[in-house]
């Protein structure tokens, strides 16, 4: 069975890019353009095997979104991958604290993608 993956980026062109890249892969995906739409699919499609976030969207950044993931029912022990243009320590920092288990500079390559979230998914 497929290991489904919650993608949240504000960026039509990068979900869409994340998205051939891991369906690629045999990921099933699902797509949010902000936290509110992320939440919602938890809810009607979760639990995912891994996410991957956006740090800055409207309304809830990734950060915040990351932890109303992980505090919801169906998100608990979600292995989260930021995908952002911050890379401020102090950013990765508040990123950790809210439980996300690694982070990823764009612009990115393929391969970074993929092995970084097979590494926190296995």
């Amino acid at each position: 069975m497929a290991k489904k993956i919650l993608l949240c980026d504000d960026a039509p062109t990068a979900l869409k890019l994340m998205e051939l890249i891991l369906s690629s892969e045999g990921y099933e995906i699902y797509k949010a353009e902000n936290a509110e739409q992320a939440m919602l699919s938890l809810d009607s499609n979760g639990p995912f095997d891994g996410c991957v976030f956006d740090i800055n969207m409207p309304g809830k950044n990734g950060i915040e979104l990351s932890k109303e993931y992980l505090a919801h029912s169906k998100g608990q022990g979600g292995k989260i991958l930021i995908v952002s243009t911050e890379s401020s320590d102090h950013l990765r920092q508040a990123g950790k604290d809210a439980g996300v288990k690694a982070w990823i500079v764009k612009p990115f390559e393929d391969e970074d993608l993929i092995e970084v979230l097979k590494k926190i998914i296995g």
